[in-house]
């Protein structure tokens, strides 16, 4: 199954995020490296942006700095566990869901639309209360998303 993340994945594992969020960071990551999942990244795009952005400015904290080597080495080194896509690799969405889709979540949209399973799991209420109408798009909120995970087993 391809998976689409947007940036909650990294603000919940910084150094100054909430005991909750950092346990849900943590709980996501094991499911997916625990299961025979992809994670789908645009290159370029605010993920990746701000993977590094983060990377450089929580360097400091060695907590952090350990978690962030690995999912380093998860997103950007493990075929097996990230698809790695460039803009020429994704086709614009159609305008009737563009128009539905804010400016700042089109890219997670057609990254979405590059894989046939279509999951955007995502913080943004808002996001999935303006596409769940769309019927081949599924998106999740983390714990929801976990909750459907335990099931499939």
């Amino acid at each position: 199954m391809d998976i689409v993340v947007n940036e909650w994945l990294l603000d919940y594992m910084r150094p100054d995020a909430e005991h909750p969020q950092k346990v849900l960071a943590s709980k996501f990551v094991n499911a997916w490296v625990e299961r025979c999942h992809k994670i789908l990244i645009r290159r370029p795009s605010p993920f990746v942006s701000k993977f590094y952005k983060y990377h450089k400015l929580f360097g400091w904290d060695q907590d952090f700095k350990e978690r962030f080597k690995k999912i380093n080495l998860l997103l950007f080194h493990n075929p097996d566990k990230t698809k790695i896509l460039d803009d020429n690799d994704v086709t614009a969405l159609p305008k009737e869901l563009r128009s539905k889709t804010h400016h700042k979540d089109i890219y997670l949209i057609e990254l979405a639309y590059c894989s046939a399973d279509r999951i955007v799991v995502t913080t943004d209420e808002d996001l999935k209360k303006s596409l769940k109408d769309e019927g081949e798009l599924r998106i999740y909120l983390p714990d929801e998303f976990l909750a459907e995970f335990s099931r499939q087993d």
